[in-house]
């Protein structure tokens, strides 16, 4: 699969299976006259299912009861005939929308040749991974509850003093995570936060708050504070705090292997296209009005 020949004879297969498909008709059949074979339906069902795979569609046609059969075929029968119609009328004469059209089915042909070959062995999984580490970075996170002290109708130092006394009574009785909703005033947004990474507590608390909060240590049995933000004041008991961390492969193997196998479909895909460009003779005969300058585009060129 890594010989440009191969890439190439690949390519060349995809686009004389796509001229099969668009013109099955031969030189001496009738036009008004359709044959529903098991072939016809076959691609049919692919196309329908989303998957060039022949043995897929002939499961899916073998698994049809007869009035799901009949159906199918009804549907095949009029797609085929107004597909014949509109090229009697010359509609695809023109039509950057069918030209499109082409072009995605020649790269989805070629794009599943890529596929049958992008099966990776540990050694090429462990190589993507290493290379894109940064894509599967955790980022921190905390789990916390709080009190709060609004500030909307009172000082924020009566709001501190407030939070002050409270926090002595919080700790005194050992208050649990599950009892923060019943102290202190009703917050904007939520009372308990899981899991959440610096930024979404940022959103809610200001950064600085966000901040003083993933330089805590957790304990699951201490109330600690008065935190400010723009809300007002606030009583926090946070039980977790995560660093960030990228993950080790053996925890999201399968996702990498998803990911690598994509990326060399991606890879494959496009080097089969590009070999077949590479056969062409192209001739830029475009030349540029002096007299027009260049259009100005913001950013980097």
């Amino acid at each position: 699969m890594r010989e440009p020949l191969v890439h190439f004879l690949l390519a060349g297969l995809g686009l004389f299976v796509l001229f099969g498909l668009v013109n099955r008709d031969d030189g001496d059949s009738d036009p008004d006259v359709v044959i529903v074979d098991r072939d016809a339906l076959l691609t049919f069902a692919q196309y329908r299912i989303k998957a060039f795979n022949p043995t897929l569609a002939e499961k899916k046609l073998s698994g049809m009861s007869d009035d799901e059969l009949r159906l199918f075929i009804d549907d095949y029968v009029r797609e085929e005939v107004l597909h014949r119609e509109a090229l009697a009328l010359g509609l695809d004469e023109d039509d950057y929308v069918i030209r499109r059209r082409l072009v995605q089915k020649l790269e989805f042909i070629t794009e599943g040749f890529a596929e049958a070959s992008a099966d990776l062995d540990e050694a090429a999984v462990q190589r993507y991974f290493d290379a894109n580490k940064a894509d599967y970075y955790v980022e921190p996170y905390v789990t916390f509850t709080h009190v709060f002290f609004q500030t909307e109708d009172r000082p924020r130092a009566q709001a501190r003093a407030l939070a002050e006394k409270e926090l002595l009574k919080l700790n005194r009785d050992a208050v649990p995570f599950a009892e923060a909703p019943q102290h202190g005033d009703r917050f904007l947004y939520h009372v308990n936060y899981v899991e959440r990474t610096p930024d979404y507590v940022g959103s809610h608390f200001g950064p600085p708050m966000a901040r003083a909060l993933f330089e805590l240590e957790p304990n699951d049995f201490v109330w600690r504070g008065p935190f400010d933000s723009p809300y007002g004041v606030h009583l926090v008991l946070l039980t977790t705090n995560e660093p960030g961390r990228v993950p080790e492969l053996a925890e999201l193997e399968g996702r990498v292997r998803q990911d690598a196998q994509r990326a060399r479909v991606r890879e494959e895909t496009e080097a089969a296209i590009a070999d077949v460009v590479d056969a062409y003779d192209v001739r830029v005969v475009y030349e540029r009005d002096p007299s027009s300058a260049p259009i100005e585009t913001e950013g980097p060129q």
